[in-house]
């Protein structure tokens, strides 16, 4: 049996998870539930699994994160382990995580949630649906986009979204539209992540690698006019130092003594410079084409 099947055949489970059609108390319809009717819900109806008072506020629950949750179509899987445990968004980056807690509605409450306050300050996005229909049961997904410069930490059971629940008109059994149980979609698999992902954030990324190859060849062909230069430069020097030399033989020829004349100390120095350069070009000439080669 799969993941998805067990998790199916848990959901499907109303001992574990009871679907309730009214309430013996039946509150005003429209109400939104204040922590003491949420905390009877989850005693009664299961509505919270699993349920932290901690995080129970005034009138809504603080959803955390979960074990799973998915970025640019691949999987991840969170744990208590050191190092495992955390997530990173990248600016510009689409994730859909899972919440830890199950969510299980009864047929006479919905549900709205979104991101908390403080993440959306740090340049989270959420950019899901906010209702949650009456008769879900499962983990509820929540795919984030980072509009910020920077990345964004997650860990396992950090705060992640605040839910809370209205009362609505009564279920009338063969008269209103039951939601299916369980629901179509049980696992992050069945949102298909590998088709979610950020335009701007893979756009960046492909400028960026472009960018990197223009920048690469521009440096090749700049070391290889460098060395044609300094080739050229050497071949300059070498012509100057045989003119130099030669003028050198010339006014020497005619002295009776044979003495050497300052003209061939400036050939020779001219020869060793034109010799330098040659060499400096030659080692350009070999790191371009070696560049090449690795491109």
């Amino acid at each position: 049996m799969t993941r998805k099947e067990r998790l199916i055949e848990r959901l499907k489970d109303l001992k574990e998870y009871p679907c309730h059609e009214s309430d013996s108390l039946e509150p005003p319809v429209g109400a939104v539930l204040l922590s003491d009717e949420i905390e009877r819900y989850v005693k009664e109806f299961r509505l919270i699994d699993p349920f932290i008072r901690a995080n129970l506020k005034s009138a809504a629950y603080e959803l955390t994160v979960g074990d799973e949750y998915a970025v640019e179509g691949k999987i991840h899987i969170l744990s208590d382990e050191t190092g495992k445990d955390t997530m990173v968004i990248d600016p510009f980056q689409v994730v859909i995580i899972k919440t830890r807690e199950i969510i299980n509605m009864p047929r006479f409450l919905i549900a709205r949630w979104n991101i908390k306050v403080s993440l959306a300050y740090e340049g989270l996005l959420w950019v899901g649906g906010p209702q949650v229909d009456p008769g879900w049961v499962g983990h509820l997904f929540c795919p984030i986009y980072n509009l910020s410069n920077k990345p964004v930490i997650l860990r396992l059971g950090d705060p992640l979204a605040v839910i809370d629940f209205v009362r609505t008109t009564p279920f009338r059994k063969n008269v209103s539209v039951p939601y299916s149980r369980p629901p179509k979609r049980v696992t992050i698999e069945d949102y298909h992540p590998e088709q979610l992902a950020s335009a701007s954030y893979a756009q960046a990324v492909n400028e960026i690698k472009a960018l990197q190859r223009d920048m690469g060849g521009m440096s090749r062909r700049l070391d290889t006019l460098t060395g044609h230069f300094f080739t050229a430069l050497g071949l300059v020097f070498a012509a100057i130092a045989a003119v130099v030399t030669a003028l050198s033989i010339f006014v020497s020829s005619g002295q009776p003594e044979k003495t050497y004349s300052w003209w061939m100390y400036v050939g020779s120095g001219v020869i060793v410079i034109a010799l330098a350069l040659s060499i400096y070009a030659c080692k350009l000439s070999r790191s371009a084409w070696k560049k090449t080669g690795k491109s």
